[in-house]
């Protein structure tokens, strides 16, 4: 788990959200890249008042008040499975069973976490960044090493208009291709896990955004299909395309977010099949 660091926002702190006492469920909910856990302040709540202990932890240099950090530079794929790893551990003294839910990054942890851990019981991804709309998989593993290699190059989420951009204030302008790396190297492992052993996790949703504009949903579907071969057994749901969601579909300060149509869908497909809440079907 990320310890404080210089210049970190309070409110993007890791969360814990407990009853006082461990629970029958709990969950962990996993971030996106240049987000925090403030990300996750409305459905943290709601999982909550469900009953659940929920613990959001931080990934490393994530939630700085410089919202162009030179430290993301340093993430790597071994900061990200150690942060899930240990989530899981703190999940396990809080709950019977154990959730993880991850958007995005979170998502791809997730993923990792589903194949190393045989003591989460529901393991979540939404539009998991196992594959990117920008980076064919073929070339992941190349460019993992040519830019954790090569010469570092902040990028920004929207050139045009870099720092002066609109949204949440405690979300990075955009991040150094270095830090990207460390999500491209883990991708690299996920796919290779996932060609030669069945995921540990003892049952696994996949949520897809046909309108996502940063995850190959294509390419989603295929690393599922090779958790399928191993004999897993991946329950996939889709929301609406007509919806026109952004990527982002968690963090309720984000412009254009529908989180009062998303929510309950996310809840009832993070649940199932242990607990099916009414909401509007729109499922494979």
């Amino acid at each position: 788990i990320a310890r404080s660091e210089p210049g970190l926002r309070p409110e993007c702190a890791a969360r814990v959200l407990t009853h006082g006492e461990a629970t029958d469920r709990s969950i962990v909910l996993l971030h996106g890249f240049t987000n925090c856990p403030r990300q996750y302040v409305r459905l943290a709540e709601a999982f909550f008042e469900r009953g659940y202990n929920v613990f959001v932890p931080r990934f490393p240099y994530h939630g700085l008040y410089n919202r162009a950090p030179k430290e993301l530079a340093n993430l790597t794929a071994e900061d990200l499975a150690r942060t899930g790893n240990e989530a899981v551990d703190i999940a396990r003294g809080l709950g019977r069973h154990v959730t993880v839910f991850g958007l995005s990054m979170g998502g791809l942890v997730t993923a990792w976490l589903a194949e190393t851990r045989s003591d989460i019981d529901r393991a979540v991804l939404a539009a998991p960044a196992v594959s990117n709309r920008a980076i064919p998989d073929a070339l992941t593993p190349l460019l993992a090493t040519y830019f954790r290699r090569g010469k570092n190059r902040f990028r920004w989420w929207n050139p045009d208009v870099k720092g002066a951009g609109d949204g949440p204030g405690h979300i990075y302008y955009g991040f150094p291709s270095r830090g990207f790396s460390a999500l491209l190297r883990l991708s690299t492992i996920v796919w290779r896990n996932a060609e030669v052993a069945p995921p540990r996790a003892r049952s696994i949703a996949i949520i897809l955004n046909p309108s996502d504009e940063s995850i190959d949903d294509a390419g989603v579907r295929r690393f599922a299909q090779r958790w399928r071969r191993q004999g897993a057994n991946i329950a996939i749901h889709e929301f609406p395309a007509n919806w026109q969601l952004i990527h982002d579909i968690i963090d309720p300060a984000q412009p254009l977010q529908q989180i009062d149509r998303v929510y309950p869908l996310l809840i009832e497909w993070t649940e199932y099949p242990y607990y099916v809440a009414a909401a509007p079907a729109a499922t494979e």
